[in-house]
């Protein structure tokens, strides 16, 4: 047997009964569990591999423990039954004739996406983005599952609510009774979809994972005999880190267990960061009151870290509420290097600093690959990467997205043509790539004529052939890209998805080198396609298109292949990627508020403590996973652990920083802090010799697994240089703009460009289509008004006949619109008949152009009312159809701000108000601008004219970017490794 300490080998010889092992980081867990199976097998008389269940929590770390175990026992013929949870679960169901298909979560969203209409949502449907609030309910349900709570146990405790509001409701005053029977109707609703939910999917054939613990533990309970013969089959059972389940999953092992319960649970407190997986607070107390009286071993012996980052990690983690039983980390290994604590005045300097102390590192003969950069997010390592690449330091990025990929982007623009060539964004991408021979002047030129007639980029293409600019096209490639897709198209009718991006790479040329991270990438979509053609009904391109559409909205991931060892880059990742790692020297990235510790984000629909069959999680259980998680970040370190603090002076700096200088002692003996702000960049010579020196560092350019292999010229577009180059535009005279491109370039100044300038058609938007019909009801209503009372019959017969079949994703959200239309015009029109309104003077859809220096700010004011205290003012008015307005944004509106300067400077008006009509609730929100207000608007206006000129367009990434058209052809979506 390995050389053991003594508490590992009490673990790995211990006996019947329970056995818990509380294994810190870095003290041998994996080769205990391995070697106490070893131990099992070699020891207990009568035992097969077969007699033993090990489960674990994912695939990967299935895998990795049954490679362990069968190096250690080559010779076996079956070696023991080690998988996840949910793999057992569905092999324990497929004995007894289970024959449904598994949903993951995204696969979950899909299919009840596609079923919208039979959920009968009220509170939680959003009409703009139906399925906005499916991740809600299902993480809400999910909670349900983990906890072991069916339709049947909601709905009565959903009941028991009602009757105890009932019962006090005469008691409360109005507001709070109608708050609270509110608060009933939102329960009575998820209890309503949680049994339709479930039905729905049991009625197809499906079952999802969350469960599959409940379905065994019902078939268990009500079939005892098949109890029986798991218990009669598996005599030793261990799970892997334990800290990671939840009650579910407890109750399944306190039905799976019998007497003398010969359970190994090995896990860590410490390290339970993965509650957004399902995870549950407490199970380790829920093991000892399932198991009573377990031994419990502690392995607290560390043989990865320094004794100095061992002490500055246990002051960190020591500020969470813990069992006080257990022992602090020790090891052997020497004192080592301080632990440094960097500080920077912002991300651009920490970037630029860390970069530098690589470098440094690289001088000092590290190698680049003992070097990892560990993050809370992966938007958190944006600028690092740009330095990195500025300086020429090979890296990798694990957990990247596969569809962040440049390559795998460009074939989906591809596909997406095939399937509708009149996808304008996909067009633009495609015909960046220099294969087609496109100028940008002549590719310029066909967006605006679509633009301009309202047609398609592939329209305009059509229609330039019988035109002037036949010529310029017959020196392009386009005829071969029109017979690709033709010929493409037509095969898609009845070929699978799969031939169609085989037929698609043969064509390109796509023939990568096989270590390449193109070659992985393709290889790793091919088989998500291959994956999905398994379940689909068609395996046609059609209903792929429909899937992937959904499967982007629902948030779906594709991972990118890891990248291989033996590359010599520095190891980027998120903290939760990193768990199980370790390395010689570690950064950890953007220690600051709001960052690290992650703001905490409360769920929508809240799972309430009564249901709860656990303990109950403390108050400020956010906080303390996001110590552990720092906890884990901090112990991956061997050698070397920075540190990296961002903030201003005196200004308020991460709680993690002040929990690791709280213990003076290890502040004073254990912290070095550095200044990055103070340290000089190193000449342009000094850094190349750095870099020159780096062990195993050639002139590479750094890419996705290290060296970049160049693709050929049929892949691969010019993205972030034609992206984020100066457009082709004059702006000479005057520029116009509108409100909304304003606030166009405020939200985004690469969208204002890529709308406004290179003037990429994007296709009809339901919020949209909806919009204009609602506003055409309103003029309509005043049109009607001038002859007395209007009819809600007549205005609802103009609607419905105004209706347009445009850019609604499907029959549900297109019915759901039109029945909240005709709504919300009946109440319009009962508000308004029931008020006197001079029609006659309302003014309709003003236009406006105003001359500002070199601007002319233009657009339509929606409605011009006489003010009714004073006839010489007016009310401006804006009606609003989606999210109602508040105060707050009508008290800010540049659009509303707009409208008070034509108004005055203009159309000669003084205006009184300025109101947001929000036609949603039928509530108007008025507000006011002086004087001063309005010229510091027109400032703000004048100034962002000048960065227009100055052709400045950044991205700006954010939330905003999940309902922006132009994410498929913006750079900084893009891993362009």
């Amino acid at each position: 047997m390995y050389d053991l300490n003594p508490e590992q080998r009490k673990a790995i010889e211990h006996g019947e009964g329970p056995l818990l092992v509380i294994a810190g980081p870095g003290s041998g867990k994996t080769r205990v569990i391995t070697q106490r199976i070893v131990h099992l097998l070699e020891t207990v008389p009568g035992l097969r591999p077969e007699h033993i269940l090990a489960l674990t929590f994912t695939d990967k770390a299935a895998g990795e423990m049954r490679s362990r175990v069968s190096k250690e026992l080559p010779g076996l013929d079956a070696g023991p039954h080690i998988s996840t949870f949910h793999a057992f679960c569905y092999h324990v169901l497929r004995r007894r004739h289970f024959e449904r298909k598994l949903l993951d979560k995204v696969d979950i969203w899909i299919f009840l996406r596609r079923r919208m209409e039979h959920l009968g949502l009220e509170y939680y449907q959003k009409l703009a983005a139906p399925g906005a609030f499916l991740h809600d309910l299902n993480s809400f349900f999910s909670q349900c599952q983990d906890e072991l709570i069916g339709p049947d146990e909601f709905e009565a405790w959903v009941r028991k609510r009602q009757k105890e509001f009932q019962s006090r409701a005469a008691q409360l005053d109005p507001t709070e009774r109608e708050l609270q029977q509110e608060e009933i109707r939102k329960q009575q609703e998820l209890a309503r979809v949680f049994r339709t939910s479930r039905r729905l999917i049991e009625e197809a054939g499906y079952s999802s994972l969350g469960t599959l613990i409940s379905e065994v533990v019902q078939l268990w309970e009500r079939e005892p005999e098949s109890l029986d013969e798991y218990r009669r089959g598996f005599k030793y059972i261990l799970v892997d880190e334990f800290q990671d389940s939840n009650y579910g999953q407890v109750q399944l092992l306190r039905h799976l267990v019998a007497p003398p319960f010969n359970i190994t649970a090995v896990g860590d407190p410490d390290q339970a960061i993965y509650r957004f997986r399902g995870a549950a607070h407490g199970t380790f107390e829920m093991f000892k009151e399932v198991f009573p009286a377990p031994t419990e071993i502690y392995l607290n012996r560390n043989y990865r870290s320094t004794r100095k980052i061992l002490r500055a990690s246990d002051a960190v983690i020591a500020r969470n509420t813990r069992d006080g039983t257990k022992p602090k980390l020790v090891t052997e290994n020497p004192e080592g290097s301080n632990v440094f604590l960097l500080s920077s005045s912002d991300y651009a300097v920490e970037a630029s600093g860390v970069a530098r102390l690589v470098e440094d590192l690289a001088r000092r003969k590290k190698t680049f690959r003992d070097i990892a950069v560990l993050y809370r997010a992966h938007a958190h390592r944006d600028l690092l990467v740009r330095e990195f690449r500025k300086r020429k330091i090979p890296f990798v990025i694990r957990g990247l997205s596969l569809l962040s990929t440049t390559v795998i982007r460009d074939l989906l623009a591809y596909l997406r043509l095939v399937h509708s060539p009149h996808d304008n964004i996909s067009m633009t991408r495609v015909l960046l790539q220099r294969r087609w021979k496109i100028p940008d002047d002549l590719a310029m030129e066909l967006r605006k004529r679509a633009a301009t007639n309202r047609c398609s980029i592939y329209d305009a293409l059509r229609e330039a052939e019988q035109s002037l600019f036949k010529n310029e096209l017959e020196n392009t490639r386009w005829p071969e890209l029109k017979t690709l897709l033709g010929e493409l198209r037509k095969k898609s009718l009845h070929a699978s998805v799969t031939s169609i991006l085989d037929q698609m790479s043969e064509h390109l040329g796509l023939k990568f080198l096989p270590e390449s991270s193109d070659a992985a990438c393709l290889v790793a979509f091919r088989k998500f396609l291959a994956d999905w053609e398994e379940k689909s009904e068609t395996r046609k391109l059609p209903e792929f298109m429909e899937y992937f559409n959904y499967f982007l909205e629902a948030g779906g991931k594709i991972e990118a292949p890891e990248p291989p060892e033996s590359v010599n880059a520095v190891q980027m990742m998120t903290v939760h990627s990193s768990k199980g790692l370790e390395f010689p020297v570690v950064f950890i990235l953007s220690v600051a508020p709001r960052r690290f510790p992650h703001g905490e984000q409360k769920p929508l629909i809240e799972f309430p403590d009564e249901l709860r069959k656990g303990p109950v999680p403390p108050a400020n259980l956010h906080l303390e996973e996001e110590r552990r998680l720092f906890y884990v970040a901090m112990t991956r370190a061997e050698e070397q652990l920075y540190i990296s603090s961002v903030g201003k002076k005196g200004k308020k700096r991460s709680v993690f920083i002040d929990d690791l200088l709280s213990d003076p002692v290890v502040q004073g003996r254990d912290i070095s802090e550095i200044d990055l702000d103070e340290i000089p960049e190193k000449k342009g010579a000094e850094k190349a010799a750095a870099r020159g020196t780096a062990k195993g560092n050639g002139p590479v350019q750094p890419g996705l697994f290290g060296e970049h292999i160049p693709g050929p010229d049929s892949i691969h577009p010019p993205l972030a240089e034609w992206a984020l180059a100066a457009p082709a535009v004059h702006l000479n005279s005057k520029l116009r703009l509108s409100a909304t491109a304003i606030e166009t370039y405020l939200d985004c100044p690469l969208k204002f460009k890529f709308s406004h300038l290179y003037r990429i058609p994007t296709g009809p938007q339901a919020a949209l289509t909806f919009g204009n019909i609602m506003h055409q009801s309103v003029r309509q209503y005043f049109k009607l008004r001038k002859d007395g009372e209007v009819s809600f019959d007549e205005l609802s017969r103009f609607y419905l006949g105004s209706w347009k079949n445009v850019g609604f994703e499907d029959s549900y959200q297109e019915e759901t619109y039109r029945k909240t239309g005709l709504n919300q015009l009946r109440e319009f029109t009962e508000r308004h008949n029931a008020i006197p309104i001079a029609a006659e003077k309302v003014q309709m859809e003003v236009h406006f152009e105003l001359d500002m220096q070199d601007v002319v700010l233009e657009g339509r004011i929606d409605q011009i009312n006489p003010a009714p205290e004073n006839p010489s003012q007016v009310q401006l008015i804006d009606y609003k159809t989606g999210r109602p307005r508040s105060q707050k944004d009508a008290d800010t509106s540049l659009q509303l701000s707009v409208y008070a300067l034509a108004a005055r400077k203009q159309l000669g008006l003084e205006p009184q108000g300025l109101i947001f009509y929000n036609l949603t609730n039928n509530q108007p929100v008025a507000s006011v601008r002086t004087h001063k207000e309005l010229e510091a608007v027109q400032q703000k206006i004048v100034a962002i004219a000048g960065e227009i000129r100055r052709m400045i367009f950044p991205p700006t990434p954010g939330f905003q970017c999940r309902f922006c058209e132009f994410v498929s052809i913006c750079p900084a979506h893009e891993e362009d490794f």
